[in-house]
């Protein structure tokens, strides 16, 4: 099923959509992640006048990140809710706060903390071109508004070792190793520092 959808072809109780969304077609930025296979798209356009539009629906899949710790990838569900409103408009006229939305703010790691009241309710304008929408850039969009600003493999990632670079999830390396000394060198040294008290007694005597 085509994302490209004209105007005309949406009736009056709106257009059911379901379909694949390929990882080309999205065309994500490299530090955006890299989408495992397809994303699955699903939901509704409705038009309610011949100049508007609007989209309501859900975005799932993986995604494949890079973990800004350990530099190791790894996989990530997705579940996007998806707000978009189409309308005739120049693109100097979309609303430039979801133009400036920085990354990482529909994903929040402290979910206790709420959004900014000026975000929360914000639905995201698109244009309409030759009488028709086209979702994939805001599907695009709120992917990448999705991606953490640090993505992170697991909560205790441990990192790299900043002397050899060896994964610290793999194990400690040499480098951390704390130095171990084993009980016969204890007992070893102490017999040297008795000896060397005593030493010291005869010469005073």
């Amino acid at each position: 099923m085509s994302l490209l959808i004209n105007l005309v072809d949406i009736p009056s109780e709106g257009l059911p959509i379901d379909c694949q969304v390929q990882s080309s077609e999205m065309a994500l930025p490299v530090d955006d992640g890299e989408i495992c296979a397809s994303l699955h798209c699903q939901g509704q356009v409705f038009s309610p006048a011949d100049n508007r539009a609007t989209f309501h629906g859900i975005l799932t899949g993986r995604v494949v990140r890079e973990c800004v710790r350990c530099l190791m990838n790894y996989e990530e569900d997705l579940s996007l809710t998806l707000d978009a409103e189409f309308c005739h408009s120049t693109p100097s006229s979309i609303p430039e706060m979801s133009k400036n939305r920085k990354k990482g703010s529909r994903k929040r790691d402290e979910p206790d903390v709420p959004m900014d009241d000026e975000f929360e309710n914000e639905i995201d304008s698109y244009p309409i071109l030759d009488h028709h929408i086209d979702l994939i850039p805001a599907l695009r969009e709120h992917l990448i508004l999705a991606t953490p600003l640090q993505p992170l493999c697991r909560d205790n990632c441990a990192g790299l070792c900043q002397v050899c670079g060896t994964n610290l999830n793999e194990g400690v390396c040499v480098c951390c190793s704390p130095v171990t000394v084993s009980s016969a060198q204890v007992s070893n040294g102490h017999r040297v520092l008795s000896q060397k008290t005593v030493k010291h007694s005869s010469k005073s005597l």
